[in-house]
């Protein structure tokens, strides 16, 4: 283990040489990680035959990446709790966004009523510009403003720079005992009430991750419904455990992508949004994090940007229920997307 400052030097200077690397912090953890490596882009399928760290997209017919370590470096993080979360970010740049997302929203909404379909994400994304040469600044902001969120930055010269703050968990294995979670709804009071729509389309993920998993685990758990902060928002929560004998990448494709990034049916959502959707969400609600065959550290690649020179692309999206309301779910957009702008905001 380095220091802290010796770390982020090691950083600026791979960036500027161009090297490729993925740096990470796990949850409520005190440690940051600095994978230095080769990448290759690859199919899930020969993915799996390798050990190392993933990025993969949300198209799971699309290449994804892994990084084979050849270097590890760690350092200490240490939690700053002075860091101010900015209370308003101004979003008026943002404006001509919000007719396109709402009449997504009553399209979605429009084809539940009149299809089999029960839940479908709609997703947008927000550009601002930045400062790149702070990239590493805005790396440290981001684990000091989401301590309880995975963290990480990765940097290849092919793809670019993606950084990002899951609060998701896609899967975990170890010794043949799988852990996951359904995470669903989003507030920003604590002190304000979940409603039925928020208990429902947080059972909708939890059902259908219950039974993606029969036929390759056993002993399926689930515990009791949580209320869980990430970074300034607030989420429902219920972690499943089960036991399986499978392959780590048997178990992804089974669960990826989940209803919380996708809908339900599965089938019926994904048609949907490869039919309405504008743009391509690349490694938005992918996943991301280490794999090994019978063992991995996977999250869901929510609350993310994409840095190119000095463009920065913010992605977000909400889970459309037929008790969704277009101008509360521009709202919701509007609140995760200041995660990050949070982050990129007066350094």
């Amino acid at each position: 283990m380095i220091s802290e400052f010796n770390f982020f030097s090691e950083l600026s200077f791979l960036i500027k040489n161009k090297d490729p690397f993925i740096v990470f912090k796990k949850p409520s953890h005190n440690k940051i990680v600095c994978f230095q490596g080769k990448i290759s882009y690859l199919p899930l399928d020969l993915i799996n035959q390798q050990k190392g760290f993933i990025l993969m997209p949300f198209d799971s017919q699309l290449n994804g990446l892994i990084l084979t370590p050849s270097k590890i470096t760690e350092t200490e993080f240490k939690l700053d709790r002075n860091v101010e979360i900015n209370s308003k970010i101004k979003i008026d740049d943002f404006s001509p966004k919000k007719a396109p997302y709402i009449k997504s929203v009553k399209n979605a909404l429009n084809h539940i009523k009149s299809t089999e379909l029960e839940k479908v994400v709609c997703s947008s994304t927000f550009s601002i510009t930045v400062d790149s040469e702070k990239n590493i600044e805005y790396f440290k902001k981001l684990i000091q403003l989401n301590n309880d969120a995975f963290c990480y930055f990765f940097h290849d010269p092919l793809t670019g720079i993606w950084m990002g703050a899951s609060p998701e968990k896609l899967i975990s294995l170890n010794n043949g005992v799988l852990s996951t979670c359904a995470l669903a709804a989003t507030k920003k009071d604590i002190n304000e009430s979940w409603g039925d729509k928020e208990f429902r389309e947080q059972k909708i993920v939890e059902e259908q991750i219950i039974k993606d998993l029969k036929g390759t685990c056993s002993d399926i758990e689930a515990g009791i419904l949580q209320t869980v902060k990430a970074g300034s928002l607030f989420h429902l929560k219920t972690m499943l455990k089960a036991n399986t004998t499978h392959r780590s990448k048997t178990l992804i494709d089974k669960i990826h992508p989940t209803p919380a990034v996708a809908g339900t049916p599965k089938d019926l959502a994904l048609k949907y949004i490869n039919n309405s959707e504008n743009y391509d969400r690349s490694f938005y609600t992918g996943y991301i994090g280490f794999i090994d065959d019978y063992e991995c550290d996977i999250y869901v690649n929510i609350r993310c940007a994409q840095i190119s020179d000095d463009q920065l692309t913010i992605y977000v999206g909400g889970g459309i229920t037929q008790e969704s309301n277009p101008e509360d779910e521009w709202g919701e957009i509007i609140n995760k997307s200041q995660i990050m702008l949070n982050v990129f905001h007066e350094i």
